[in-house]
């Protein structure tokens, strides 16, 4: 029971910062919007990254503006929907002790699996970059 405890209290955080990023998204519009959280990598290097214009991207997709979203940036779409899919995952895992059908240990397992999956492929093209990054900031030393 106790790791079912601290699995119910991960679930309750992580659909809290998911919560927090969609709300996030509904308070600035995509177009003109101030968003609070610029992108470092940019105003530091003056290059853009993978990463640049996904809040905008995100504004424009809770809104249900899928073209003005890929023009802001071409990956928001798929890390969107991983965040829509873990969002209603950690609900529906908050209730896995109602569902009889398998064990919660077996939930819990394919949820890890389920979870790693989706990411690696939602911010394969971020991963990708960073690890890019890395070898060229270390290759320079």
């Amino acid at each position: 029971m106790k790791n079912f405890d601290s699995y119910r209290i991960i679930n309750i955080i992580f659909a809290g910062v998911i919560g927090l990023v969609f709300i996030y998204s509904c308070l600035f519009l995509p177009e003109g919007g101030k968003h609070l959280i610029p992108s470092f990598y940019t105003d530091i290097t003056g290059n853009s990254s993978p990463s640049l214009g996904l809040s905008r991207a995100f504004s424009a997709l809770v809104r249900g503006d899928v073209t003005l979203a890929n023009q802001f940036n071409p990956h928001a779409t798929v890390i969107f929907a991983f965040f829509c899919f873990q969002f209603l995952f950690r609900i529906l895992s908050l209730k896995v002790d109602i569902i009889s059908v398998i064990t919660k240990k077996t939930w819990i397992r394919i949820d890890i699996v389920l979870s790693i999956t989706l990411f690696l492929i939602a911010f394969y093209p971020l991963i990708i970059f960073t690890l890019v990054t890395i070898r060229d900031v270390l290759v320079k030393l």
